[in-house]
């Protein structure tokens, strides 16, 4: 009997361990002006083949709240699926954006309006930014924007990624794991950093 239990807990830790290895989340405070705002929760779990990120981000400031959600699906490490949706509290800037794989095009909806991108297998996007450094990656996908933003290394474990409209958000890494993250908004400059 104590040999049967024995192998029943050493199954069920070695399930456990291979769980939580398979999944990570990594947690960002969200700040403006040196004042905590918020946070973003980015989870990322692996099964073979198979990737799925979430990234929850709630903001605060004074009287307005925004609340972000991307969900990412991919498939032999080929995005299938993702889904952006934000919404703005009182601004009435709310968004939603829905990206699929049909074949070997990607159908993209931003707040009703389509698009099609041809003969693409979208592999990184900006939700993988924050779960690994994107040495030798010249582009992303906006899951947000539905589009491929360009990525610029600056050199030590720094990297830019230019927005459409010239602005740019720098992406900071150490030993691969990713600390902060300065982003250029409307709301001024916020800096996300890591915290768990």
């Amino acid at each position: 009997m104590n040999s049967l239990l024995r192998v029943l807990f050493s199954t069920i830790t070695v399930a456990v361990l291979y769980l939580q290895a398979n999944a990570q989340t990594n947690t960002f405070e969200v700040r403006i002006a040196n004042h905590a705002v918020g946070t973003i929760e980015a989870n990322r779990k692996l099964n073979g083949g198979a990737k799925s990120i979430i990234i929850k981000t709630r903001i605060q400031i004074m009287l307005s709240k925004i609340n972000s959600d991307i969900i990412n699906e991919y498939s032999n490490n080929v995005l299938t699926n993702a889904k952006s949706s934000r919404i703005s509290g009182k601004t009435g800037e709310d968004k939603q954006t829905t990206t699929r794989r049909n074949g070997k095009e990607y159908t993209i909806m931003v707040n009703g309006e389509k698009s099609v991108i041809d003969n693409a297998e979208i592999e990184e996007c900006v939700a993988d930014l924050y779960f690994a450094e994107p040495k030798q990656i010249n582009r992303v996908f906006s899951e947000t924007l539905g589009r491929f933003l360009p990525v610029k290394s600056l050199g030590g474990g720094v990297y830019e990624l230019i927005l459409p409209e010239g602005k740019k958000n720098v992406f900071k890494y150490e030993n691969g794991t990713l600390v902060q993250v300065e982003v250029n908004h409307t709301l001024g400059k916020a800096v996300f950093v890591k915290i768990s």
